[in-house]
C-alpha cells in the first residue's frame, strides 16, 4: 500500500513533529551531559584515589630500611669518653652553622675567627696551632691543599652534606671523622632550604637521595653560601659545596661506592679600615680556587652483623687549582678490621703520591668486662725529605658504681706536623691525660688533667697580624666539663680550659668558657604525635687575658679577655624546619684575633623543608 501526503497537510505533520524532536534533542544531549559528568567524576576519582595510594606506598617506603655501606675510618673499639659524637639530629639542632661553630663544642677547642661569618674560622686545640686537628672524610685522610698548606678551614665544608661527625680527643691532637650523607630508607629523601640575613647572607640548599631495594644508591647535594663585604674592609665570600654519591649495595656483606665533593671557593682580600674609614693594608689574603676530592671504595664483611672481618679498599685524589697553583694528591689505601665481642683489631694503611709515601697505624682494643676497657694504638709515617712520624698511643677506661668513672690516655713518640712544609721539622712528645667523670641523669661533671711537652706550633697563614707564634713549654691544662638539667626541657652545659702554672701559652687565650642554657621541647601534650619541636637556647662564650701570637720582630701580641653572646630560636613541624641566629649580642668589639673584630648583633635566619615524594 502506497501512501501519499499533500504539502499542506505535510507542512501541518512536520509543524506538530518538531517540538517532539527539539525535546528528544535536548533530553538527549542532557543524558550525554550526565553521561559525560559521571565519567569525568569517576576519573577524578580514580586519579585522586591513586595519589593517595601513591602516597601512602611512599609512606610505607619510609618504614623499610635498606642498608647502606659501613662506617669506615673510625676505630671500633675505645673506651668511654674518647669520642664525642654529633649525629645528623644533633648537628640540626646545635648553635653552630659551620663545622667550625660545632667543633667550639668540643673542650680544649678554640676557634680563631678572621669576622663574621665568610670569614676564616680556625679551630686550635690546646694552644698547639694550625696542624692541631686532623680530618678524615669518609675513611680517606682530607688534607690541607691550596694557598695553606698547614691547615684545614672547616668553616668551608657544608654541614648540610655532612650525616656523622665523630670527634676523637686526646692530649695535643684532635681527630675528626666527617661522614657524608647515607640515605638508609627506600623512600626518596629530598631537601630544600634557603637562608638569608645581614650584610647579604644567602644560602640556598637542594638535596636529593635514594636508595632501591636492589641496593642501587644515589645522592646529590648543592649547597651555596655567599656575604658581602663588610663597609670600606673588603672581603666577600662565596662557597659553593657540590657533592655526587654513587653506589651499589647488593647485600649486607659486599658494596661498592663512588663519590665526589667539589667546592669552588671566592673569598676577597680582608683589608684594614683606619678611624676615617679609609682603607689600609691586606691583613687577610684572599682565596679563589676550587678544591674536589673523588673517592673510589669497596667494602666486603664476613658477617652481616658487624662482627668477624671487614676489608675497605679506597683509591682517592684530591686537587687544587686556583690562587695560580695547582695541586694533586693521590690515595691509595684501606682498612681492615677483626672484630669480636670483647676486642678489635684495626690495620689502616695509605700511599700518598705527595709528601707522606707511607701513612699507617695499628690499633687494638679490648674491653674484657663491662666496666673495663682499653687501646693501644701504633702510628708510623714516612715523609718527603727523609722524616718520620711514629708515636704510640695507649688508652685506659674504668667504670664504677654509681655513675663515676676514670679515663686515662698518653702519647709518646715525634710527629711532623705539617709534611706539606719541608722546611719542618720532627717534635718529640710524650703528652698525658686523665680525666674523672660522674654522669646522673640530671647531672654530670667532669674534671681532667693534661699535660703536654714544649711545642713549636704553625701559624694561621690567614692572620697577616699573626705571623707566628712562640714555642710552647711544657704545659699542664685544667679541664672542666659539666651539664645540669633540672627540669627535662631545660639544659646548662659549660666546658672551661686553663693552664694550670707558668708563664700563658701563645695561640690560645687562659679562662676560655663555652656555656649553653637550652629550652627545649616537643610539647607532647598538645602535639602527642611528636610532630612539633622547639629550642631557644644562649651561648655565652669568654676568655681572660692572654697573647694570641706573635709579631713580626717576635714580640707577644696580647689578646684582651672578652665575652660573647649568642642567641638561637629553632622550631620544627613535621618536616619543615625553621630557624634565627643572632650573634654578638653585646656588641663586644674586642675580637677573637686582634684586629679582625666581630661585627655585633649579626643576625640569620632560615627555613629548611625535607619531603619523601
Amino acid at each position: 500500500m502506497i501512501f501519499t501526503v499533500s504539502a499542506p497537510r505535510l507542512a501541518l505533520l512536520l509543524g506538530a513533529l518538531l517540538p517532539l524532536v527539539v525535546v528528544g534533542a535536548h533530553a538527549q544531549d542532557r543524558s550525554r551531559v550526565a553521561t559525560d559528568t559521571i565519567a569525568d567524576s569517576l576519573k577524578a576519582r580514580a586519579d585522586t584515589l591513586s595519589d593517595t595510594d601513591r602516597l601512602l606506598q611512599e609512606q610505607l617506603k619510609q618504614r623499610v630500611q635498606l642498608r647502606p655501606l659501613p662506617l669506615s675510618g673510625v676505630s671500633d673499639l675505645l673506651p668511654g669518653g674518647s669520642r664525642q659524637v654529633f649525629t645528623r639530629d644533633s648537628i640540626d639542632w646545635a648553635p653552630a652553622q659551620t663545622l667550625s661553630d660545632l667543633l667550639a663544642l668540643v673542650p680544649g677547642v678554640f676557634v680563631l675567627r678572621g669576622g663574621g661569618l665568610g670569614r676564616p674560622e680556625l679551630p686550635t686545640y690546646q694552644g698547639r696551632g694550625a696542624a692541631s686537628i686532623e680530618y678524615v672524610m669518609d675513611g680517606v685522610p682530607y688534607q690541607p691543599l691550596g694557598p695553606d698548606s698547614a691547615a684545614v678551614d672547616p668553616s668551608f665544608i657544608a654541614l648540610s652534606l655532612l650525616e656523622r661527625v665523630e670527634v676523637e680527643s686526646g692530649p695535643g691532637l684532635l681527630r675528626v671523622s666527617l661522614f657524608s650523607r647515607r640515605h638508609e630508607r627506600q623512600a626518596p629523601r629530598t631537601q630544600i632550604g634557603v637562608m638569608a640575613g645581614d650584610q647579604g647572607v644567602a644560602r640556598y640548599l637542594g638535596d636529593f637521595e635514594r636508595r632501591y631495594a636492589n641496593g642501587f644508591g644515589i645522592g646529590v647535594l648543592a649547597d651555596y653560601f655567599s656575604i658581602n663585604a663588610p663597609q670600606g674592609a673588603g672581603g666577600g665570600s662565596s662557597a659553593t659545596n657540590l657533592w655526587g654519591q654513587m653506589g651499589w649495595v647488593p647485600s649486607a656483606r659486599f658494596g661498592v661506592q663512588a663519590q665526589v665533593l667539589a667546592q669552588l671557593l671566592d673569598r676577597g682580600a680582608l683589608v684594614a679600615v683606619g678611624p676615617d674609614g679609609e682603607s689600609g693594608d691586606t691583613i687577610g689574603p684572599s682565596v679563589k680556587g676550587n678544591r674536589t676530592d673523588f673517592q673510589l671504595r669497596g667494602s666486603w664483611r664476613q658477617q652481616d652483623d658487624g662482627l668477624g672481618g671487614r676489608i675497605d679498599l679506597f683509591a682517592a685524589r684530591s686537587s687544587w687549582s686556583g690562587d695560580s697553583l695547582h695541586q694533586g694528591v693521590g690515595h691509595l689505601g684501606g682498612t681492615a678490621v677483626w672484630r669480636r665481642p670483647t676486642w678489635s683489631a684495626q690495620l689502616t694503611a695509605w700511599h700518598h703520591s705527595e709528601w707522606t709515601p707511607l701513612d699507617a697505624k695499628l690499633s687494638v682494643g679490648w674491653a674484657p668486662t663491662p666496666r673495663l676497657s682499653g687501646s693501644i694504638a701504633a702510628v708510623a709515617q714516612r715523609h718527603a725529605g727523609d722524616r718520620t712520624s711514629d708515636w704510640v698511643e695507649g688508652r685506659v677506661g674504668v667504670l664504677l658504681p654509681y655513675g663515676l668513672s676514670l679515663n686515662g690516655v698518653v702519647r709518646d713518640g715525634h710527629r711532623v706536623q705539617s709534611p706539606a712544609l719541608l722546611e719542618e721539622p720532627q717534635q718529640p712528645f710524650t703528652d698525658l691525660e686523665g680525666t674523672a667523670a660522674i654522669s646522673w641523669r640530671r647531672f654530670g661533671l667532669e674534671a681532667g688533667y693534661v699535660r703536654n711537652d714544649d711545642w713549636s706550633p704553625i701559624a694561621f697563614r690567614q692572620f697577616l697580624l699573626v705571623p707566628s707564634v712562640g714555642t710552647l713549654p711544657q704545659i699542664e691544662w685544667l679541664t672542666i666539663r659539666g651539664r645540669i638539667a633540672p627540669l627535662s626541657w631545660f639544659t646548662i652545659a659549660t666546658h672551661y680550659e686553663h693552664p694550670l702554672q707558668g708563664a700563658l701559652p701563645d695561640g690560645q687565650p687562659p679562662k676560655h668558657s663555652y656555656t649553653t642554657a637550652t629550652i627545649r621541647s616537643r610539647f607532647l601534650r598538645n602535639f602527642p604525635s611528636g610532630i612539633f619541636g622547639l629550642k631557644v637556647q644562649a651561648v655565652i662564650e669568654n676568655w681572660g687575658d692572654g697573647v694570641i701570637g706573635r709579631d713580626s720582630s717576635g714580640v707577644g701580641i696580647p689578646v684582651p679577655g672578652a665575652t660573647y653572646i649568642r642567641g638561637l630560636i629553632q622550631f620544627q613541624i613535621g618536616p619543615f624546619f625553621a630557624y634565627y641566629d643572632r650573634v654578638n649580642m653585646s656588641a663586644t668589639k674586642t675580637g677573637y684575633v686582634p684586629g679582625y673584630p666581630v661585627s655585633g648583633f649579626g643576625s640569620t635566619f632560615g627555613v629548611r623543608w625535607e619531603f619523601s615524594n
